[in-house]
């Protein structure tokens, strides 16, 4: 099946989801993740009209979009944040959904006061507390807002997380929108290609699609 007939599917299973929770299908926006696909399956869907696009891989995302119209899309990155590289992060990505240390938001507050212009900034939540994975716990998340709104001047618009493997994820996207709600961020980056239904159930409006789009992706 193509990757546009894929990208039709999706929506036509959003919409089901959306009218089910009443909620406005137009509200939900599709991170097409496309790390380590093929260039012509990328190519496809901006083609045919997708323009929001998740990268986590700096280098990769460079070569890829300099082969495309940067300016007519919106690229978030969704790979672990570095702060030794935010500097070309900044120059190619428009959001970046995974802001978790101080030593990072310093460095994006250092080049917001040099008047560069900095991306819609996400935090990382670890939900599920997890000890392999990066991320915000859900206890220390308003003092690390904090931190990034009055000590470094950074408007964070929102947050991403990622429910443990093989665990019903409902509880962490319920508990997810609750931190969400409570600290007024309005963007919410929940759901993949295997529980974006339930991510819209919860409250999510940003879902990241991967293998639902564009099928297995290369191998590395």
């Amino acid at each position: 099946m193509s990757v546009i007939n894929n990208y039709k599917k999706l929506i036509q299973h959003i919409k089901t989801t959306c009218r089910e929770c009443h909620r406005n299908y137009k509200n939900i926006n599709i991170v097409a993740v496309s790390k380590q696909q093929e260039y012509e399956k990328i190519k496809t869907l901006y083609e045919g009209g997708h323009s929001c696009f998740g990268e986590n891989r700096l280098d990769e995302a460079i070569f890829k979009w300099r082969k495309l119209d940067k300016e007519k899309t919106q690229l978030h990155f969704i790979g672990a944040l570095q702060s030794k590289k935010i500097k070309d992060i900044i120059k190619n990505f428009d959001v970046i959904e995974t802001l978790d240390t101080e030593s990072s938001a310093e460095k994006l507050a250092l080049y917001k006061s040099r008047n560069v212009k900095i991306p819609k900034i996400y935090v990382q939540i670890n939900i599920g507390e997890e000890k392999q994975k990066r991320g915000i716990y859900p206890s220390d998340v308003k003092q690390f807002l904090n931190i990034c709104r009055e000590k470094y001047d950074l408007s964070i618009s929102g947050a991403m997380c990622m429910p443990p493997i093989n665990e019903n994820p409902k509880k962490f996207f319920k508990d997810m929108l609750d931190i969400c709600t409570r600290e007024k961020l309005k963007k919410i980056s929940m759901g993949m290609s295997n529980d974006f239904k339930e991510a819209i159930i919860c409250g999510s409006n940003n879902i990241r699609i991967g293998s639902l789009l564009f099928g297995k992706r290369e191998k590395t």
